[in-house]
């Protein structure tokens, strides 16, 4: 047996169910429209901070077993091997795209997917503008790189940054 309290709560539930459909005003629709928008698409220079982040952590673990600009530790004797048995720019170019790739894949891998989308837009400027700063920082810091044969570095670092990034895009669709 209900109590009247129940049976309170289920009529007010069948006027509930019985009630006329409200509509939210168009300027209240708008604004909730608008604030969900906001919360969902990220600004790009956000986005570029994130990846910015995911790119430097990745390389600077990759310097640890890069030879090419002297800053790793330790013996890396296969890849000396390869650096010096490779034409120069060869080998920079496969070192770039290489080493980079791993940066590209973690950030597709970690964005959110509606930063994804957008990152997806502006990915090969965004790479093309981080490789270049990251090889002129490579430079500041002294490396031991000769200027214009490592400049092949550039765009094998564009290259594997994009393939990885291509990659893990097509990792997250899969799961999606």
């Amino acid at each position: 047996m209900m109590s009247d309290n129940e049976r309170q709560q289920w009529r007010e539930f069948r006027d509930f169910v019985n009630a006329a459909e409200v509509a939210p005003g168009a300027a209240l629709d708008a604004r909730v429209t608008g604030d969900i928008d906001k919360a969902l698409r990220r600004e790009p220079w956000w986005i570029g901070c994130k990846m910015t982040l995911v790119q430097v952590a990745s390389g600077l673990a990759t310097l640890t077993v890069c030879p090419q600009f002297g800053l790793g530790w330790g013996d890396h004797l296969p890849w000396h091997a390869g650096h010096a048995g490779a034409p120069a720019v060869l080998f920079s170019l496969v070192c770039g795209m290489l080493f980079v790739s791993c940066g590209g894949l973690l950030c597709a891998l970690l964005l959110r997917r509606s930063e994804l989308a957008r990152a997806h837009k502006m990915s090969v400027s965004y790479f093309l503008g981080y490789a270049g700063g990251a090889y002129l920082v490579l430079l500041l810091l002294g490396t031991e790189a000769f200027l214009f044969t490592s400049l092949a570095w550039i765009p094998g670092a564009v290259l594997g940054n994009l393939a990885g990034f291509s990659a893990g895009h097509a990792v997250r669709r899969r799961l999606a």
